[in-house]
């Protein structure tokens, strides 16, 4: 029985000389993998042009009892996907949070209010023209992902001088017997985080030092409560970009 799912690429890889594996979020199903043409064929290039990381999709997939592998047909891209962007800054931010994602979204099942955001950030992220806004968008990302994820720091106790508990989540006004914490000023950075969204995203000026500091700070806050990311390929390269 062939089912359309709406579907975020996040990552290929080689299952043998004519077939890859393309693991997806789907707003349907939630994680699911797919069976993709390998090759120089017009139709095994055209899929992984449309299947790029970060790429959303509509596909039919043929759902089987029991079948942990999904045969696709009928794919083409979604409005708004950033398969038909040409520009090299959103490409290298879109494989760099493809890589965070396929490490953060473990669980298969659906889940609307994560899809939504999702799907409605990548949407955002292709119709971006400001380049300030390109180069900020994946510290917002990672900051309000964790919303979705059930990790989002409680910034309604941030307050001058205060610290933040990076294990516990919230702001304190001293330091905790652990070591994972940021110092006052480390702290007002990440509670002003909490200001900028993808509408303002352009009037947030940083220099791309503050901008790998920040993004060191969510890093270590995702490896506390969820999974390493220090390790993903693709950050060296979006460091030296952005």
């Amino acid at each position: 029985m062939y089912t359309s799912l709406h579907c975020i690429a996040l990552r290929t890889v080689k299952h043998s000389d004519t077939k890859n594996i393309l693991s997806v979020w789907s707003r349907e199903l939630g994680r699911v993998s797919m069976v993709m043409p390998a090759g120089a064929g017009r139709e095994a290039r055209r899929r992984r042009a449309l299947s790029a990381p970060l790429a959303t999709f509509e596909g039919q997939c043929d759902l089987r009892p029991g079948r942990d592998l999904l045969a696709v047909r009928d794919v083409r891209p979604l409005p708004g996907s950033l398969a038909m962007s040409v520009d090299p800054a959103k490409s290298f931010a879109a494989v760099f949070l493809a890589e965070a994602l396929d490490l953060l979204l473990r669980r298969s099942e659906r889940d609307d209010s994560l899809s939504d955001f999702l799907f409605g950030s990548l949407e955002r992220f292709a119709a971006m023209e400001s380049a300030a806004a390109t180069a900020n968008f994946h510290l917002v990302f990672l900051y309000r992902l964790t919303g979705p994820l059930g990790i989002e720091p409680d910034i309604a106790e941030w307050r001058p001088g205060y610290v933040f508990d990076m294990r516990d989540g919230v702001f304190r006004p001293a330091a905790p017997s652990h070591a994972d914490y940021l110092e006052p000023d480390e702290a007002a950075v990440l509670a002003g985080l909490d200001r900028f969204n993808y509408r303002n995203l352009h009037l947030w000026r940083l220099d791309h030092a503050a901008r790998n500091d920040i993004l060191d700070r969510l890093l270590r806050y995702y490896a506390i409560h969820l999974a390493p990311l220090t390790a993903l390929k693709s950050l060296d390269v979006l460091r030296s970009l952005h």
